[in-house]
């Protein structure tokens, strides 16, 4: 079980308040996560707790997942002891606490349903959404006057969001079309040096590559309505905010595998999934849009409808307290 040092406080403010607590809601399956849960239902027996997951099934077995499998004798010394320890007990007494899990994609929910006895018909799916369309932005979301940008947004050069596979890509893309690549988002310090390099390397790319920095709501809404294509190449990712924010503002979505948007790709055709670090694959993915006018139209318009409908945060809220109320007049019974 993955493990993370908890706030005594939050533990005394659970008992004193517990009975005060209809419904509990913790994120990610931790340790502290599930000892918040049991101290809240051992004081509140007909409360309500609801675990949302945050991740996915594409991107690997999580800490808590590798924990369920078997420890070998290099994990025998006082930390691994330690570890397993909460594992059993987490496993007997903890789990079952939690009424509601939930996680941000159909494909990951089957196979945990299937995978994790707990979870059996007490895991739904619950989208990461956005917020656009209740910030009363006025910026048009027509593809209309969108300029030849491909943008990604998140925590720039870190390892999860494979900033140098983006880069290495666009080479090749920068090469073959007339797109410009914006970047925005806060740079990580280690991935000075390889932005440094790659520069020198690519002289030529310096005008076409823009790095903004953190961005303000507006700025970057703004940025989302210019731009045609979305591109995010995580080695591993749940469903980012940063997807439904791009949909909604008419983005076709270029992106890995290894994400939970892959089902509504999948399903929904809101753009293209390839492998994972595969600067090759992701060049040919944008240039596959970039080349065909039409196929990009009509991905970009289908990315907004489902943001439209089903990414949207007023909708999933909504959707969420239905499920929860059914559920725990349920367990009140």
């Amino acid at each position: 079980m993955c493990w993370r040092r908890f706030n005594l406080g939050i533990i005394i403010y659970l008992i004193v308040n517990a009975r005060k607590i209809d419904v509990l809601h913790v994120f990610h399956l931790t340790w502290s996560s599930l000892v918040f849960i049991w101290f809240y239902k051992l004081f509140n027996r007909k409360g309500f707790a609801y675990l949302k997951l945050d991740d996915c099934v594409f991107s690997g077995n999580s800490p808590w997942e590798i924990d369920r499998e078997e420890w070998s004798d290099v994990n025998s010394g006082r930390t691994g002891f330690k570890r397993k320890a909460k594992n059993r007990i987490s496993r007997k007494f903890l789990l079952r606490k939690v009424d509601l899990w939930s996680i941000e994609d159909e494909y990951s929910r089957e196979v945990y349903e299937e995978r994790h006895p707990f979870m059996k018909g007490r895991i739904i799916v619950v989208y990461n959404g956005h917020s656009v369309d209740l910030a009363d932005f006025p910026e048009s979301t027509d593809l209309a006057g969108k300029e030849n940008i491909i943008l990604t947004v998140g925590r720039l050069g870190t390892f999860q969001k494979a900033t140098d596979v983006l880069l290495e890509a666009f080479t090749t893309v920068a090469r073959n079309s007339n797109y410009d690549l914006h970047l925005a988002g806060a740079v990580v310090p280690e991935f000075a040096d390889y932005d440094e390099k790659y520069l020198c390397d690519n002289p030529d790319l310096k005008d076409r590559i823009v790095f903004h920095g953190p961005l303000g709501r507006e700025e970057l809404y703004s940025l989302y309505s210019r731009s045609r294509i979305f591109c995010l190449p995580s080695r591993f990712d749940s469903l980012p905010n940063v997807f439904p924010e791009a949909m909604f503002f008419r983005n076709a979505v270029v992106t890995t595998n290894a994400v939970s948007l892959k089902y509504h790709i999948d399903r929904y055709g809101v753009g293209i999934a390839v492998k994972k670090d595969d600067p090759g694959a992701l060049a040919e993915a944008l240039l596959r849009l970039i080349k065909d006018n039409g196929l990009l139209d009509r991905t970009a318009m289908q990315a907004g409808m489902i943001a439209d409908t089903l990414l949207s945060w007023d909708r999933i809220a909504t959707s969420l307290q239905e499920e929860i109320m059914t559920r725990h007049k349920k367990i009140q019974k």
